[in-house]
């Protein structure tokens, strides 16, 4: 991640928090980009798109976002000043999208990798949503394609949310079954 543009002039707070994700240690694998925040859920945000290419076409493993909203003062809905909301999206085999279990499971990950960094946070809420496309006519040949989708807010405690970004690529990973690697590890590629 190149820049983080920031309105100015923005509060300290929020650019302590702005300053804690530029710091964040960004696995080498994570494509990183940042979009378009919200304007009127508050008066400062920061929204970046992620992505973690796949290994086989040039599809993603996963893909989503993750939102940093800022209300100086307070929110009441958020109890406290700073809100992340997140999508994470993968494919799925369709075995697992009509599986009962997968969307506890994918709520499970979020949970062990927020509760992993040790993150304090707050008003964790969310959805896990499975679908299933089923192809007919001329589509029939691409097969059933099947995908999950993850869309979860928390109140992090402070602006240190840097941490809170990766915890959150990890799921990311999770599930698009990706193993993530530092930036300082060489991948070995086999050539055919």
């Amino acid at each position: 991640m190149e820049t983080i543009s920031t309105t100015s002039p923005a509060p300290s707070r929020f650019k302590e928090a702005l300053e804690s994700i530029r710091q964040a240690e960004l696995p080498q694998q994570v494509i990183l980009e940042e979009i378009p925040a919200p304007a009127r859920v508050a008066s400062y945000g920061l929204a970046l798109e992620a992505s973690l290419p796949g290994d086989q076409d040039d599809s993603d493993a996963a893909a989503g976002s993750f939102v940093l909203l800022h209300e100086p003062g307070g929110h009441a809905v958020w109890n406290g000043d700073f809100r992340i909301v997140t999508v994470a999206r993968a494919d799925l085999e369709p075995e697992l999208a009509t599986d009962e279990l997968t969307g506890q499971v994918t709520w499970t990950w979020l949970v062990e990798a927020l509760n992993l960094e040790s993150l304090a946070t707050g008003e964790l809420a969310g959805t896990v949503t499975r679908t299933i496309s089923e192809p007919f006519g001329s589509l029939k040949r691409r097969g059933w394609q099947a995908g999950i989708e993850l869309r979860a807010s928390w109140t992090p405690t402070g602006p240190d949310v840097g941490q809170q970004l990766t915890a959150w690529l990890s799921l990311l990973a999770k599930l698009g079954g990706v193993e993530l690697l530092p930036r300082d590890v060489a991948v070995l590629r086999h050539r055919a």
